[in-house]
């Protein structure tokens, strides 16, 4: 294991449902998963807002959820371990991945074989899922879990963290309010960023086409910069919220908007095209949003509440079009993969 160290329009309404949602194929080729406060990891229908999984993820909250590219397996963060679930797999974890101490609070995986994580105990660790497949069966065995091969140092707490699209850089963001650019070729920091001096960081998000890096923080802004020739250059601040939090941030899949969850009961879209502009306010959930995620044809956002509801928004309209309700307690963190694989 090696170590490195760093030195305007607001809509409210309530959902009706529709046969032609975001155009997913249901038929098991999209994966929408949720978990929070319940101990529990949920898969949903996208026809009818169902749940027709529920996995345990016991003496834990959920902290934060990533499903891999070919949507066989999904990656659950919580308090001290990782817990690996298959899609089509058992209701409990197939293995759980120590390493941390304290929460894991942010979790993702690459185009490949590569799974990272953050947590409160000043870490980001690199895992190889090259032989995932061996994982399980060691697991089911003599239930041994994998050690990370990399690890880098923040010093400080970490709260997000982002996968750049060229997948050679990983940008971190941590509770003292800076950006770390991590090269994971050269296994080293190459790069500090500091939007707001000792203000928590929550949120670190990327457009796909590696443009754009955005960073939420817990004073309600969101720090947009420009990424030109591998430099990010300061580019706009969002105020979102003010007097609140920004809970999470996303660009959507064609780069066109840019999505901003706040505690004030809300999330915000903005059009990245017309420098961030805003759109729209999505009002409908009575308690904070947590998390969000956009569809794969970008034409609908999904939105995760302390009020145990998941809400999905059509962009054109910027209405709710489904509620998913099952959760017994605060929803904190979705993903979804409903990308079309050759």
């Amino acid at each position: 294991t090696h170590t490195h160290t760093a030195h305007t329009h607001t809509h409210t309404s309530t959902p009706h449902n529709t046969a032609h949602i975001c155009r997913m194929d249901v038929a098991g080729h999209s994966v929408i998963a949720s978990g929070g406060y319940d101990n529990t990891v949920r898969l949903w229908r996208p026809d009818n807002g169902t749940s027709w999984k529920c996995f345990q993820h016991a003496d834990s909250q959920v902290n934060a959820l990533a499903i891999t590219r070919d949507k066989k397996t999904i990656a659950a963060a919580g308090h001290g371990q990782i817990r690996i679930f298959q899609t089509h797999g058992p209701a409990t974890p197939v293995s759980s991945w120590g390493g941390h101490e304290g929460n894991v609070t942010t979790i993702g995986f690459d185009e490949g074989s590569l799974m990272f994580s953050g947590g409160e105990d000043g870490t980001v660790k690199l895992w190889d899922l090259r032989h995932l497949a061996e994982v399980y069966s060691e697991y089911v065995k003599n239930h041994s879990a994998p050690t990370y091969h990399r690890e880098f140092n923040h010093q400080s707490p970490v709260t997000c963290a982002a996968l750049h699209p060229s997948q050679r850089d990983l940008f971190s963001g941590d509770q003292e309010g800076r950006i770390v650019r991590w090269d994971l070729r050269q296994n080293q920091c190459t790069e500090h960023l500091i939007p707001a001096p000792d203000v928590p960081l929550r949120c670190i998000s990327i457009s796909k086409d590696g443009q754009f890096l955005a960073a939420a923080n817990s004073q309600g802004y969101c720090f947009i910069w420009a990424i030109c020739d591998g430099e990010a250059r300061a580019h706009k601040r969002l105020e979102v919220q003010p007097h609140g939090y920004v809970l999470k941030c996303s660009f959507s899949q064609d780069g066109s908007l840019f999505a901003a969850t706040t505690s004030e009961k809300v999330a915000k879209v903005y059009d990245v095209r017309h420098d961030f502009q805003l759109l729209g306010t999505l009002s409908g959930h009575t308690m904070w949003v947590w998390d969000c995620a956009f569809t794969a044809d970008s034409r609908h956002l999904l939105t995760a509440s302390s009020d145990k509801t998941l809400r999905l928004w059509e962009m054109e309209t910027m209405k709710p079009v489904l509620e998913m309700n099952g959760h017994q307690r605060a929803v904190t963190s979705v993903a979804m993969n409903d990308l079309m694989l050759s």
